[in-house]
């Protein structure tokens, strides 16, 4: 299983983690059709999930986990 990490610099300022299966990351690419670094940007795939976490962490921004495929 791949894990990714949305910095979202935009709306919420949070790093948030998915799933790569998560529809709202679809493997890095989010919902959009186009890619934008608008609001925010896709991280690499990560292998596990303490690998996304230590990224996300980095960042410096707060920390969550996508509400709908982290459950």
């Amino acid at each position: 299983m791949s894990y990714f990490v949305y910095e979202n610099w935009r709306a919420d300022n949070k790093a948030k983690i998915h799933k790569g299966s998560c529809s709202f990351c679809n493997y890095g690419k989010g919902i959009h059709v186009q890619p934008s670094s608008t609001n925010g940007k896709w991280s690499k795939p990560f292998a596990s999930l303490e690998e996304a976490m230590k990224y996300a962490k980095s960042t410096g921004r707060k920390v969550s986990l996508c509400n709908f495929c982290q459950k």
